[in-house]
């Protein structure tokens, strides 16, 4: 997505690893990385829903769901932040790895955390 002004929205900031079979995934995102942490474990996780999160370490985390060889590793690191006139965004490099996990499964899972970790209006 382009704004007027030309410049690309945060989200659409997406790299896929050009050897897909590495299941690597990157995106940059306009979170800090507690603040992607309280999300992640938070009601995208929660009782309510069909992902557990294990945390590993500090802003690394395992997503597993019950019945299913599913299994994603997320893992974050915060870039400096976007300036924009009187604006200070963050920036989050945040890098999925799939592990063992079945295509269908993976875009389940993705259309999912798009639609909790989306931010904004409109």
């Amino acid at each position: 997505m382009l704004f007027p002004s030309g410049h690309r929205w945060l989200g659409d900031r997406v790299r896929t690893d050009p050897a897909p079979e590495s299941g690597i995934i990157e995106y940059e995102m306009g979170y800090g990385a507690d603040e992607f942490g309280n999300v992640l474990t938070g009601a995208f996780t929660g009782e309510q829903s069909d992902y557990a999160c294990e945390k590993i370490s500090t802003h690394h985390w395992c997503i597993t769901q019950a019945g299913a060889d599913f299994a994603i590793e997320i893992g974050v690191s915060e870039k400096p932040p976007r300036r924009l006139g009187l604006f200070v965004l963050p920036v989050l490099q945040v890098e999925f790895q799939m592990l063992d996990t079945a295509p269908d499964l993976q875009m389940k899972f993705l259309q999912r955390f798009h639609q909790y970790f989306h931010k904004g209006g409109g």
